[in-house]
């Protein structure tokens, strides 16, 4: 497995605000229309940005830990003034959806899964739309739904439901990847100050 791969199938857990649908029409049209469906903002630029601060902290955390940690307090609180903001959908030419929730998901650049509250057939097609915090870029992804079981841990959403994003572009899974690397670098920045 070459490294593209294996950042494709590298997996957090993340809190996203989303909505799905099962989804009618095309599969063919849906796939071509699937990059002008991301709808990046002013703030899309901070995402680099970011990714630039974790990979100079992850050396300034072995030479000056003190400087590591102002500057992810730094990072970190202007996720949080990004993320009052209520950045997402901005520019967007369609409707925000209605049934947006904040979900706790398990997600990939191919695919994720969360607890929902209805149940899906393996093989059912699905829309979602998922916006990510801080950097308020949100997707429209076309996909297949894998699994849907039954779960005990959550009674407003009694079923666990997992799916494979269906032909999927390369902007939309560079900009899934870059979402992840970032949020791995967040969790693993705040793991490192819980311990000090």
């Amino acid at each position: 497995m070459n490294s593209q791969d294996r950042r494709r199938y590298f997996r957090i857990n993340d809190i996203v605000n989303m909505s799905y649908c099962a989804c009618g029409g095309d599969p063919a049209s849906e796939t071509r229309e699937q990059a002008s469906n991301i709808q990046i903002t002013a703030t899309k630029i901070l995402e680099s940005v970011d990714i630039e601060i974790a990979k100079a902290l992850s050396s300034l955390w072995k030479k000056i830990p003190e400087a590591a940690n102002v500057i992810s307090l730094v990072s970190k609180k202007i996720d949080i003034l990004a993320a009052e903001l209520e950045l997402g959908y901005s520019g967007s030419t369609e409707e925000k959806p209605l049934d947006e929730e904040r979900v706790a998901v398990n997600i990939s650049a191919c695919g994720m899964a969360f607890n929902c509250k209805e149940r899906f057939d393996a093989g059912q097609k699905l829309d979602l739309y998922i916006s990510f915090k801080p950097e308020g870029t949100s997707m429209r992804v076309r996909c297949s739904v894998v699994g849907c079981e039954k779960s005990k841990l959550d009674y407003e959403r009694p079923y666990y439901l997992r799916v494979d994003f269906d032909g999927i572009d390369v902007n939309t899974q560079e900009t899934l990847i870059h979402h992840i690397l970032r949020r791995q670098s967040s969790q693993l920045s705040l793991q490192r100050q819980k311990s000090l």
